[in-house]
């Protein structure tokens, strides 16, 4: 992607000035009231009250000041007071459009004509200074501040077009995130909700490493926010630009190149009800010399956890004071005695473990028979992580002879994070071996449901991300037409070490179902046997460190290495005006490795073998802009006309060769509207894991018709897989209505059809997997007690290699085993309207703005299997809200800045009970000061609250045991952030 400068309105906005309104003439006198204060406040006042197009780099203006201006001037007087004393001047590039210039650096150059700007290219399109036919959503530095959010992550994750529910810390564990592949708690974007492997993440137009258990999603928290200069969603499938990925759009993040100072930031905030306690310090700078530049960043980031016990929708999985079930466990601590029940095909409790007494002495008559101990299994987890983070940035350029540049960036991010997550539970085989054995009713051996919860406590996680990406280009002019080459490349690193969890093969030894070990210190004779009668039993410390050192280990890297060639320039010109071209060719390198150890169960760790899976990948595109009408032919009626025509092949090693299309349509009827609409097809390759990933099974518990059943599910991957197909329609507008400066309203239709999409179908329900009449294909009931060949069958599975917890539970109390393997199997279709606005006016001796920002979807339907009936996801929990917008005002006088805005997510109805879910309403605010003398020169001081009013999420009956719905809400409350911004 190009950086600088552009001609375009759109891309005005990029680089933080106000969406200007272009007038018929400049010289014409026009009433100013513009108060003095930062040029980066008054310019944007300028461009809204003279009609006119101002572009100037952030960097330029930054830390410069501007005096008050009012009276009836022309613009170019109003802006040469603007100017007055802040040294710099300008040029006007055109009859309606004025650019900055710094003179000096000029004049350091040994230039003697005006400074000649090269034009951006926007993200959706190859051509420079040309717009998208696709609707593209721009957030810079000031939209973050000015949402009072601390990270392009977090700015990112509030889109009304990006959906949370996977790819997002705040997700992952909640049952929300149906992939479960987010095991580093990292925060991808998830456009539309068609999954975050299907939205393509871009930093300065090239590809970065994957992430997550399959490494298929862009971690967007590894990139430092202080070094982004603005992010461009695109809003749109563009796979016959970008390639695979690109099925629901790209976001493309865009890098300081120019930076000449330096900048420091401070943010300092937490939640008024405790928790998720932050400090984010950043420092940038830079310097510009002749011919080139260098910028560099370091960002520190600590954002401590949040526990579920200080929240009220998280703290008891205990749901009937919100009007919901109890979904507390029956393995608890007591624990519950199991008996295998043959009509529900799973095992029940029989006699509930009597509370309050040390697992001494019991007898027969102390069990309870027909009650049911239950616990709370939300009890230490933490709802978030504690996550650390360090970042450094650095970019350069370099003019070189012959018109040619040289630019480059290197970036580095070390994330650490912790989690305590839920306590161990299982079936415990308990045998009169051990000593605290206690038959109800002369049975030889008894199964227990049983939590470790007051024995081990919550399992702790401890992980890394580990991120290093960099790229390094030359850029210049070759007959006339503009080439760029460049490598780029990065790694991802992720790690995580899952502690304090029950090694099965030692508790057996503990609590005697197997002999004394040798090859152990621990012997049951010394240092006591385990008790699983007490509530609590008293254990030994060498007891419960024997018993509780399991533990997995596990790491992921991914790898992306590309060359990448492309050119672009003018055909032949046309009565419209230049047909121009773009094309290229890419060549890319991707790798996936894995490895890990497993302690869970057997006399020693299991290594697993290291495996490293990789792929070439080749493409060639093409972009065609053909005016058909433009300024030199205007007619009534059009006064633009334009067709977007771009495609795209690209061949992936080992998956196959897939060709892509896209044409676009750009209409001007009138000089303040512009009509576009576009259509295309994406798609996405499986992923390296998805195709090669070895066959692993384990243990959950599912509920089947209110009854918990013990189900073995098989995990893999499937070299069968096919590339997933998508086609894409939008259609929109942009009116700038002449009679409303600083009014632009922007609408848009979207439509996209997704299919053979790569799943793990029973994931998508895993919870509600045996009432879900459509993944019967994907699951086999047995009953290993009483049926021998479902016993056979059961023990195979359990002494697989693959099996990572094996002997949790004895084979008979099995009743289902699931093939959660990839497959292409679903189909998506969504559809729905988007609709933006900004208006910036002055009112008195302040400057208003507004700005509102609503997605509405009609459609979105999923069709699981291809036998399977269509679903009306609308409204259902865990899925895309029906309506999501943000409403925002701001008011500005001199050094003063006053904000607000107002969030809705509709609510939608339970799908389980049919009970309806509320919407959920919250109030941002924020005081921003700009000091302007002495020593504060140049600081800023911003006080941000987010959900001013505390509004809780409203009620879900979540079956995992939670009060709301983790994918489209949060319980972190009111937050407060005070932060500091000084310019050097």
């Amino acid at each position: 992607m190009g950086q600088g400068f552009t001609s375009t309105a759109v891309a005005a906005l990029m680089l933080g000035v106000a969406t200007p309104v272009i007038a018929q003439s400049s010289d014409v006198a026009r009433r100013f009231d513009i108060a003095a204060g930062p040029l980066d406040r008054t310019l944007p006042a300028f461009a809204r009250q003279s009609g006119l197009q101002i572009l100037y780099p952030s960097a330029l203006v930054a830390g410069r000041r501007s005096p008050a201006v009012s009276g009836d001037l022309t613009p170019e007087a109003a802006l040469t007071l603007l100017l007055r004393d802040s040294g710099l001047t300008y040029r006007q590039s055109r009859p309606t459009v004025f650019v900055l210039v710094d003179p000096t650096a000029r004049a350091d150059a040994g230039e003697t004509d005006a400074t000649q700007l090269e034009e951006i290219v926007v993200t959706g399109t190859y051509l420079r200074g040309a717009d998208s036919p696709s609707p593209v959503t721009v957030v810079t530095q000031a939209d973050i501040d000015r949402q009072g959010r601390g990270t392009v992550a977090e700015t990112l994750a509030a889109l009304p077009q990006n959906f949370t529910g996977a790819a997002y810390e705040g997700s992952a564990g909640t049952g929300a995130d149906r992939t479960s592949r987010n095991l580093a708690y990292a925060t991808g974007v998830n456009l539309r909700g068609l999954g975050a492997d299907a939205t393509l993440v871009l930093v300065n137009g090239r590809r970065i490493a994957g992430t997550g258990s399959a490494g298929d999603f862009s971690d967007i928290s590894n990139i430092p926010t202080s070094a982004v200069a603005r992010t461009d969603v695109l809003l749109d499938g563009a796979s016959a630009l970008y390639g695979a990925d690109a099925v629901g759009g790209v976001v493309n993040i865009i890098l300081k190149s120019r930076f000449d100072g330096a900048e420091s930031r401070l943010r300092l905030g937490g939640t008024s009800d405790g928790g998720a306690e932050e400090v984010l310090l950043s420092h940038s700078g830079g310097f510009d010399w002749s011919g080139g530049g260098i910028v560099a960043a370091y960002e520190f980031h600590d954002r401590a956890e949040l526990r579920a016990a200080d929240r009220r929708a998280t703290a008891d999985a205990d749901l009937r004071p919100f009007g919901g079930s109890d979904r507390r466990f029956f393995y608890s601590a007591p624990g519950n005695l199991m008996a295998f029940d043959p009509i529900s095909g799973s095992y029940e409790p029989t006699h509930a473990i009597p509370r309050d007494q040390s697992g001494l002495n019991l007898s027969a008559g102390d069990f309870r028979p027909g009650e049911v101990n239950l616990t709370n299994q939300m009890d230490g987890q933490w709802s978030l992580p504690h996550q650390r983070r360090h970042s450094v940035f650095v970019a350069g350029r370099q003019d070189l002879p012959g018109g040619f540049s040289l630019d480059g960036d290197i970036r580095y991010t070390d994330r650490q994070y912790e989690q305590d997550t839920m306590a161990d539970i299982g079936i415990l085989f308990v045998t009169p071996d051990n000593p605290f054995f206690t038959p109800v009713a002369g049975e030889p051996f008894q199964e227990i449901a049983y939590s470790f919860t007051n024995d081990l406590g919550p399992g702790q996680d401890e992980g890394f991300s580990r991120s290093v990406g960099g790229a390094l280009g030359i850029s210049g002019t070759i007959l006339g037409w503009n080439a760029a080459a460049y490598l780029s490349g990065g790694e991802e690193t992720t790690g995580l070490l899952a502690t304090n969890r029950v090694q099965t093969t030692r508790l057996d030894e503990a609590i005697g179902a197997t002999p004394d070990s040798a090859t152990t210190p621990f012997s049951p004779a010394i240092d006591g046997y385990f008790n699983p009668y007490g509530d609590p039993a008293a254990h030994s410390p060498a007891l419960l460190a024997f018993i509780g050192s399991g533990y997995i280990r596990s790491e992921n890297v991914s790898t992306v290495g590309s060359i990448n060639l492309k050119a672009d320039g003018v055909l032949l010109t046309l009565p419209g005006g230049d047909l121009r071209m773009a094309a290229g060719v890419d060549f890319r390198h991707e790798r996936f490795e894995t490895s890990g150890e497993n302690f869970i169960s057997g006399d020693a760790p299991r290594i697993a073998a290291p495996t490293r899976y990789e792929r070439d990948v080749a493409a060639a595109f093409a972009e065609l802009r053909i005016p058909i009408v433009g300024p030199d032919n205007v007619m009534p009626g059009v006064e633009r006309l334009e067709i977007s025509l771009a495609g795209r092949v690209e061949d992936h090693e080992g998956v196959g060769r897939t060709s892509n299309p896209k044409v676009g349509l750009l209409y001007k009827p009138t000089p303040d509207l512009l009509l576009r609409t576009s259509y295309g097809t994406s798609f996405r390759a499986p992923s390296l894991r998805e195709l090669n990933s070895a066959y692993r099974l384990g243990p959950v518990f599912l509920d089947r018709s209110g009854a918990n059943v013990i189900s073995i599910v098989q995990y893999g991957g499937n070299p069968d897989l096919i590339p997933e197909t998508a086609e894409s329609w939008t259609a929109g507008f942009v009116w700038t209505p002449g009679a409303f400066e600083g009014l632009r309203i922007e609408g848009g239709w979207f439509r996209t059809t997704f299919e053979d999409r790569i799943a793990t179908p029973v994931a998508e329900n895993l919870i509600d997997a045996l009432n879900d009449p459509t993944l019967a294909p994907f699951i086999r009931y047995v009953s290993p007690g009483s049926n021998a060949d479902d016993l056979a069958y059961v023990q195979s599975l359990l002494a697989h290699p693959g099996n990572f917890n094996p002997n949790i539970f004895p084979a008979t109390a099995y009743g289902a085993v699931i093939d959660n393997r990839y497959v292409n199997a679903s189909a998506v279709e969504v559809e729905g309207l988007d609709l933006s606005t900004r208006y910036g006016f002055s009112l008195g001796s302040g400057d208003f703005s507004l700005d509102a920002t609503v997605t509405h979807l009609l459609t979105n339907d999923r069709t699981i299997t291809q036998t399977s009936p269509r679903e009306d996801l609308l409204g259902a929990p865990n899925f895309p809200a029906r309506w999501r917008g943000r409403f925002g005002a701001q008011w500005m006088q001199g050094p003063i800045t006053v904000g607000g805005a107002l969030n809705h997510v509709s609510g939608g109805r339970d799908t389980t009970s049919g009970k309806a879910i509320d919407d959920w309403i919250t109030l941002d605010g924020q005081v921003r000061v700009d000091l302007e003398n002495g020593w504060a020169e140049g600081l800023s001081l911003t006080l941000n609250v987010l959900n001013l009013l505390n509004e809780e999420p409203p009620f879900y009956d979540a079956p995992v045991g939670i009060g709301y719905d983790a994918a489209n809400t949060n319980v972190l409350g009111r937050q407060i952030s005070l932060q500091l911004v000084k310019r050097w």
